[in-house]
């Protein structure tokens, strides 16, 4: 029986999560080129004289439970804060800032292989001013907009739904 090759082009984080289906779930062999020497595409950390530099966006959000699930057996929640949260702690002294960990989950200071847990604020610049994201009907998104604006995009966003479905 010939054995199926799958050719599976950068060793991102989607690149890498196909790999290993592929060698868990079936009997296909995947091979991975990835043109550079190091793997995780733009979502990796490098050390650079002892500083760790995040490369591109970290940020990791599913709606899946399946998904946020499989991420945390490849790395469990962080179970300890983190050297950087503790300085925080420190610097917010008047509002204590909380991180979320689990409570069987490894130490970040101990271990490299852990998914650590930060309070973030996504925002889009846009017409020179910030918005939220995801984006929300809000007072706020309606006033930074502008009706006509909010009004056009509206309709618009009407209309490909209308032409798409039919």
């Amino acid at each position: 029986m010939v054995q199926k090759t799958a050719i599976i082009i950068g060793a991102g984080p989607g690149g890498l999560t196909a790999a290993h289906e592929l060698l868990t779930r079936t009997n296909i062999r995947p091979i991975v080129f990835e043109m550079t020497d190091m793997v995780g595409g733009i979502a990796r950390t490098v050390n650079y004289k002892g500083n760790r530099i995040d490369i591109g966006g970290h940020r990791f959000f599913s709606k899946s439970d399946r998904v946020m699930q499989w991420w945390q057996d490849m790395l469990p929640i962080q179970g300890a804060p983190s050297k950087d949260e503790k300085a925080l702690n420190l610097r917010y002294q008047g509002q204590q800032k909380t991180f979320q960990t689990s409570a069987d989950g490894p130490d970040p200071e101990r271990t490299d292989p852990v998914m650590l847990v930060r309070q973030r604020l996504s925002r889009i610049f846009f017409l020179r001013q910030f918005f939220n994201y995801p984006l929300t009907l809000s007072y706020a998104t309606l006033a930074g907009l502008g009706l006509v604006r909010v009004f056009k995009i509206g309709v618009t966003y009407t209309w490909s739904r209308v032409t798409l479905s039919g």
